[in-house]
């Protein structure tokens, strides 16, 4: 099965900023209070093929990711584990399961680096209708954390 859809991608990020004793320690991090709000709307096909749900969607020149094309893929037994791929200039393979870590590359096409991804929550309830996936998970950088994202994809069949 294989169907046209729209989808809508709102991503909120926040900067993490560490917090430091008066001898430069760090204690803890807290988040900036400054968000960046990036909302894109898109077409794209939902497709399940064998158990697994696959949303695929190019990227655009708003989020930076012109000529990217994004998937987000799942199975029907356990939606709230959820891989993103991004193929094209900017190429990564990011996995969300809430409470779990994972490290990834990401490559820039200038150059690559590793991320880990700590997803805070997962909550999908995209099936053959379309529906919202809603993950909020923490991009750390050298191990330290470095920005915190809340992203939600709507996908609507048209």
């Amino acid at each position: 099965m294989v169907k046209n859809v729209k989808i809508n991608v709102v991503s909120k990020q926040t900067l993490v900023l560490p917090v430091q004793d008066g001898d430069g320690e760090e204690l803890a991090e807290k988040l900036s209070g400054e968000s960046m709000i990036t909302e894109v709307e898109s077409e794209g096909t939902l497709e399940y093929k064998h158990g697994t749900f696959t949303v695929y969607y190019p990227e655009s020149e708003v989020t930076g990711l012109e000529g990217c094309v994004t998937s987000l893929s799942f199975t029907d037994k356990d939606p709230g584990s959820v891989s993103l791929y991004r193929t094209g200039p900017v190429k990564t393979v990011l996995m969300f399961a809430e409470g779990r870590r994972y490290i990834s590359v990401y490559d820039t096409g200038f150059g690559s680096f590793e991320v880990g991804i700590v997803t805070l929550s997962c909550d999908n309830c995209i099936d053959e209708n379309g529906g919202e996936l809603s993950v909020v998970y923490t991009v750390e950088i050298k191990g330290s954390e470095a920005e915190r994202t809340e992203l939600k994809i709507n996908v609507r069949c048209v």
